[in-house]
């Protein structure tokens, strides 16, 4: 019988090793380092095991049986740190660590000393009172180890119920396999306190035996069939909140999410959605879907749904736009597909053509259309925007393309570009919503500003139109102990201005290329860290181009109008609540506009003023 259990658990351990080294070659992906620890601690674990239940001798058991516990103790924090980057939200910090190794360190070093280890499992003295499993000699129970395994069970479950509150919020395809995951996490935790009770007499440990269908099933769901990629992607606050349509596809094409306003578009609700496949729904799109892919942007086009061709009651004109998401090896993970009502602008571009004397009032809404009003509440920052369009001949004013939008892309992260479109008119909004959605699709990524900036650039150089060229200024906004951090990165965009609480003001922002021209862009990233009463000054061209006869408004005026701003607002005078951040923010954006509209504006002005509180 010991022989039989032993060569199981020599197989259990060299099957721990095997799943090892199959995460180790996937170790680009999603918590698949934590992963990888788990597989190595539990196969340690069983080896130690099956080498304790093979010894004859106490003394050769007690080393085994102490060693084992290298595994035991490195488990919880291996689980819990792979549930906090699996769930989104992060890597344990270092003092988490630090804190979660104390209790294995205290374990570990009264086991390695002798005068302690009865503390955690004890060999009787006399020989007649050991307990065997086959011919083996097992410990029993010290006075500190029910204390280790409570303070273990409980790490483990908590950790077990975080993951599980995170597989049932699964799309349906996915439901049965996750509710796997689910019940084969839980199995190791039933059999060790079983075994630990003891249930069932003096019996080989079946935790690891229970840990071997926990650890294929974990794996088969995470990389067979890309739970690990599927679940967190494109969702939250971002998805929730956009007003254009978004589809998650899976890599077989079924549609795994839907945002509410993806779900109206297409009439149907969002229950009716998941699982199918969107070719069968929305025949109009199989052309789009069966693109081959250049780069992360497969394509872009526009179609229009009849009634009857997919569910709309009314005949619909839509933008789509296919965005491929893969890992960091490059693998196709899935499919987003951003769905953009136009019906209203065809019809307004139709009427353009014909009634030019309508030109300013469409060329407003769509202009307003293309920028967030109003802007959201932003933590420990208040955050206000201003924009006047270039004008023609007379009243007339055309659509820009300038913009700037703020969103969250987090638990307390938030994410803002200001940018400057090439062209005018209708080319330019299109190329505007363009860059504007395709920001907050990349903000949905744990990238780099920088690295949302390559990008966009791949987005732009996909297109036919040379002219479909941007500049942009994008900034991370997050918040380390008592700062308001912004990580900045400039795609061939004017440096915007820091002002400081005493009036001094400074550019910031690592020049970088202009996006859409080259296929290469040089675009870096800098830090800038703002304290209460400071405020950031982000701006397009349009500001300092402004003329006046032969007089630029220029660099050198703007930051005076800045350090101007807000002096008589008393910022360094006591705290800097959020009404005075707000009046700050409000003073300088308003004083740049004025100074700007006593010159001639040749080009669309859009700005954006962050002032931290």
């Amino acid at each position: 019988m010991s022989a039989v259990i032993v060569t199981a658990l020599l197989l259990g351990a060299a099957g721990y090793l095997a799943l090892a080294w199959y995460v180790w070659r996937r170790r680009s992906a999603r918590a698949a380092g934590a992963l990888l620890i788990m597989l190595l601690a539990v196969g340690f674990w069983t080896l130690s095991y099956a080498i304790e239940l093979s010894s004859r001798q106490v003394s050769t058991a007690r080393v085994w049986s102490g060693l084992k516990f290298v595994g035991i103790v490195a488990l919880p924090p291996a689980l819990w740190s792979f549930v906090m980057e699996y769930t989104g939200r992060g890597r344990l910090s270092r003092r988490t660590m630090a804190l979660l190794a104390i209790e294995p360190v205290l374990v570990l070093g009264l086991l390695a000393v002798p005068a302690t280890e009865d503390l955690i499992h004890v060999y009787p003295a006399d020989p007649a009172q050991v307990a065997h499993v086959g011919s083996a000699p097992v410990p029993d129970t010290g006075p500190l180890f029910w204390p280790h395994a409570i303070y273990t069970y409980v790490l483990m479950l908590g950790a077990t119920g975080a993951l599980a509150v995170r597989l049932v919020r699964v799309a349906r395809p996915y439901r049965r396999p996750a509710y796997a995951m689910i019940v084969a996490s839980v199995l190791p935790f039933l059999a060790n306190f079983a075994y630990n009770l003891p249930l069932f007499g003096t019996i080989p440990d079946p935790t690891p035996f229970a840990f071997t269908l926990t650890a294929a099933v974990l794996v088969w769901g995470l990389f067979r069939l890309h739970l690990l990629d599927v679940m967190p992607v494109a969702r939250g606050v971002v998805l929730e909140q956009m007003t254009e349509g978004v589809l998650v596809l899976d890599v077989y094409g079924r549609i795994v999410d839907a945002n509410p306003a993806g779900a109206r578009l297409l009439s149907r609700p969002r229950s009716e959605l998941v699982g199918r496949q969107l070719g069968d729904l929305v025949p109009a799109l199989n052309p789009l879907l069966s693109t081959p892919a250049r780069g992360t942007l497969r394509s872009e086009s526009e179609i229009r749904l009849d009634p009857g061709s997919g569910g709309p009651a009314e005949a619909v004109d839509l933008t789509v736009s296919i965005t491929e998401l893969t890992d960091p090896d490059g693998r196709q993970t899935a499919s987003l597909l951003v769905l953009r009502d136009v019906t209203d602008q065809k019809h307004t571009e139709r009427r353009m053509r014909e009634l030019l004397v309508a030109q300013t009032e469409v060329s407003q809404t769509l202009q307003a259309s293309l920028r967030p009003a109003p802007l959201p509440d932003v933590f420990r920052l208040r955050v206000t925007g201003r924009s006047i369009p270039a004008r023609l001949s007379g009243p007339l004013v055309q659509v820009g393309g300038d913009f700037y939008d703020v969103h969250p892309v987090g638990e307390y992260r938030w994410a803002f570009v200001v940018g400057d479109v090439s062209g005018k008119g209708v080319n330019a909004a299109v190329v505007t919503s363009l860059a504007r959605h395709t920001v907050r699709t990349l903000s949905a990524q744990p990238w780099l500003p920088y690295e949302v900036l390559t990008q966009l650039n791949k987005a732009l150089q996909l297109t036919q139109d040379a002219e479909r060229f941007c500049t942009a200024a994008y900034g991370q906004i997050t918040y380390p102990p008592g700062q308001v951090q912004i990580t900045l990165a400039l795609g061939g965009h004017p440096q915007p201005l820091l002002r400081l609480r005493d009036g001094t003001v400074r550019a910031v922002g690592i020049p970088g290329t202009a996006l859409g021209l080259l296929p290469e862009v040089d675009v870096r990233d800098d830090t800038v860290n703002l304290s209460p009463g400071d405020a950031l000054l982000v701006y397009t061209d349009g500001v300092t181009e402004a003329r006046r006869g032969p007089d630029q408004f220029g660099e050198e005026r703007l930051a005076a109008v800045v350090a101007e701003a807000g002096s008589g607002l008393g910022l360094a005078d006591g705290e800097v609540d959020a009404r005075r951040a707000s009046l700050l923010a409000d003073a300088v954006a308003d004083r740049v506009i004025a100074a700007v509209e006593e010159f001639a504006v040749h080009d669309d002005v859009a700005l954006l003023v962050l002032a931290a509180c």
